[in-house]
């Protein structure tokens, strides 16, 4: 490997040639801010600098830092006389550094919304890996709303929209379906067969995800869990699912791990839930109907703050070549359906109709 890029087929294969590290350029307005709090010298500043991880720090750079802010004028700094040991210098923010550091937190909210832009175009590409992402992250409290489309073609806007209705329509009931847009995707010749039998697909919990968006005052909320498990039973030959021998499903859902990136909206929905009573949330699908393009209607029973209620709706099914069932649909729920109160927080008001977004994937279990 003589240039350092190439790699062997027992390697990793790098990511690109940017490095993945924290931002390094606000490390000026980052001292400033420390100073604004209380004086300080540069020891006490190295240490909350690497707290909030703007890269690599180190004393010389903290120094030279220090020099360059108060050259500029922004900070002053006087000798105190030590209890012992060496005298050292204190550092504090003048009158022009507390306007200075005014600009600078504009430009930090201006960084911060184009940093938003790209999450959100990331999250309306409605990939596996974008649920995923959006999950485990938490970003509804940062982006301030879920499945935020950029276009009108989007792959969110064609795989997530509702089908002949509002999602958000007052007068939804269970009834309404909201379906995914199909995708083709070749079936493995392992699974075909001319007289298929059920086979069982084991959940993988970290590619199986649930992502509940609900309308509220502040405007929407996400609140998603990773970890979902259970298991589907069901016969595939050429690439589709052979509803002659009904498929079935069961899902475990632990509601006690929901998490939207903000503590007191996390709190408040699992009080309401009872989730140290009703841990977990049990979706069990009984019947499956075929439709076009990978499409299917599936009914059941959705167990959730221990009611079981009816649950009917629609689902995209792929059959991947590495013998992986990939399942994903949503639906419009009434909490009150499940004896659940409409959350409140503060001024706060969830309103009781919620969007379950469902994405679970599933390998054949070996014999």
């Amino acid at each position: 490997m003589p240039d350092g890029t190439s790699t062997t087929s027992h390697e990793e294969p790098r990511a690109s040639r940017f490095e993945l590290a924290p931002p390094r350029r606000f490390v000026l307005p980052a001292i400033l801010l420390l100073l604004s709090e209380e004086p300080g010298h540069g020891y006490s500043l190295e240490k909350d600098l690497r707290e909030l991880n703007f890269g690599r720090i180190d004393r010389p750079t903290v120094y030279r830092a220090l020099a360059h802010l108060e050259k500029d004028g922004l900070v002053e700094s006087r000798s105190e006389a030590p209890a012992s040991g060496h005298e050292r210098r204190v550092y504090a923010m003048t009158p022009l550094g507390e306007r200075v550091l005014g600009v600078w937190m504009r430009v930090i909210k201006e960084e911060r919304d184009l940093l938003g832009r790209v999450l959100r175009r990331y999250q309306a590409t409605g990939t596996p890996d974008a649920i995923l992402a959006e999950v485990d992250g938490g970003w509804a409290a940062a982006l301030g709303s879920g499945w935020s489309p950029v276009s009108p073609t989007s792959a969110a806007q064609r795989h997530l929209r509702p089908v002949g209705a509002d999602l958000f329509d007052p007068r939804c009931d269970d009834e309404e379906i909201l379906a995914l847009q199909p995708r083709t995707v070749a079936g493995p010749s392992e699974l075909r067969s001319a007289r298929p039998s059920a086979k069982r697909f084991r959940l993988a919990p970290d590619r199986s995800v649930v992502l509940i968006e609900v309308r509220s005052t502040v405007g929407p909320i996400s609140f998603g869990a990773i970890g979902i498990t259970g298991y589907i039973d069901a016969a595939v030959s050429d690439g589709v699912i052979e509803t002659a021998i009904s498929p079935s499903a069961h899902l475990e859902i632990a509601v006690d791990g929901l998490r939207s990136g903000n503590g007191l909206y996390d709190a408040e929905l699992l009080r309401r839930i009872d989730a140290g009573q009703f841990p977990m949330a049990l979706l069990d699908l009984t019947e499956c109907s075929p439709g076009a393009g990978g499409r299917y209607s599936v009914s059941g029973g959705l167990t959730f703050h221990g009611v079981t209620r009816a649950a009917h709706g629609t689902v995209n099914v792929e059959v991947g070549a590495d013998r992986r069932l990939v399942v994903t649909g949503e639906q419009v729920f009434d909490i009150r359906d499940f004896d659940v109160p409409s959350p409140t927080v503060l001024m706060l008001r969830i309103y009781p109709d919620v969007r379950v977004h469902l994405h679970v994937e599933a390998d054949l279990e070996e014999a």
